[in-house]
């Protein structure tokens, strides 16, 4: 058998050889449910090919569309836009709460992504000339610490 049940549970496309043996079938017998039986494969999967066929002149499967999951619609990326010009050094997730819609903090990220803004935050303050900036290594005198000369 060409076909597998297991294929199609998994949503894999069957190859092009498969199809054209199923639709040879199909024209030589007219029957959705017996090409089902002999190449064990839905018979709804059989109904669609052979209609594809009669739409479109081709078996080839249809192009995988990603879905549109853009939560933030041109007013919501407006409005993010001016929050990040007017309060550069907001967190994402002030941005998101800020928003009127319900969006999570990676939506906000992916706006920020996709719009090119970037998120500024306030410069670190200089180091200290009296403090110490650093640890060190070891204790005086242990094995880690740096040799004195």
């Amino acid at each position: 058998m060409l076909g597998s049940s297991i294929k199609e549970d998994l949503g894999m496309t069957y190859s092009m050889e498969f199809r054209e043996a199923v639709a040879r079938a199909y024209d030589d017998c007219g029957s959705s449910i017996e090409v089902a039986e002999q190449f064990n494969c839905s018979e709804a999967w059989v109904r669609r090919l052979i209609q594809r066929r009669r739409e479109t002149g081709s078996l080839a499967p249809r192009p995988t569309r990603l879905p549109n999951n853009n939560k933030l619609d041109e007013a919501d990326l407006e409005q993010l836009r001016k929050l990040i010009l007017q309060t550069p050094d907001m967190t994402l997730a002030e941005l998101a709460e800020a928003l009127d819609t319900k969006v999570s903090v990676p939506t906000v990220w992916r706006a920020t992504q996709a719009l090119r803004l970037t998120l500024k935050k306030s410069p670190s303050p200089r180091p200290s000339r009296t403090a110490r900036t650093s640890k060190h290594v070891g204790k005086r005198g242990s094995a880690n610490s740096p040799k004195r000369s």
